[in-house]
């Protein structure tokens, strides 16, 4: 018996270019916010940034670990002369708020508020100003002066629920 001679192969397909369909390649990747329903609206899910000022070691990891525990992103640094160099260079970008002590040496939290408000480019982030010393002048004057809050130490975990709804808004 004759062996059969092999059959031809199908002619390759092709499809229209507008029809072409491509595999993923490696590194290919799409990125896609998630809505997260919150009191039936959606909203984006957005890491908050927060510049925490305070000469006193303690205070600042205080502070960053209840921001922290709120899912703030947190930068700390331990002077306002320091923090305006940061926001000033660039090295700080998307500051959504700056927590400042209102007693440190060199420059306050007073002088930074002003200044921050002094600033174009600086003006629309909110600062609010923490505390020991409960002086109602003191509280007065920065409140006057454009501070968001004036907070009592030690900051508690609801003073900082009430400034995130403040910071959503």
């Amino acid at each position: 018996m004759a062996a059969a001679a092999p059959t031809p192969a199908p002619a390759a397909m092709t499809l229209p270019l507008a029809q072409k369909v491509s595999s993923p390649k490696a590194g290919d990747r799409k990125v896609v916010p998630v809505p997260v329903m919150v009191a039936d609206e959606a909203v984006q899910v957005q890491e908050m940034h927060v510049l925490a000022v305070d000469d006193s070691v303690v205070d600042r990891a205080v502070i960053a670990k209840i921001l922290r525990s709120s899912k703030y992103r947190v930068t700390t640094v331990e002077s306002a002369t320091r923090a305006l160099e940061l926001l000033g260079l660039g090295l700080i970008t998307n500051v959504n708020m700056i927590i400042t002590d209102y007693w440190m040496p060199g420059m306050t939290g007073y002088e930074l508020l002003k200044r921050v408000k002094e600033s174009s480019e600086l003006r629309e982030i909110p600062v609010v100003i923490m505390s020991s010393e409960n002086v109602p002048t003191r509280i007065t004057r920065c409140m006057e002066e454009g501070a968001e809050d004036f907070l009592l130490k030690p900051v508690r975990p609801s003073d900082v629920s009430r400034l995130c709804s403040r910071m959503i808004r």
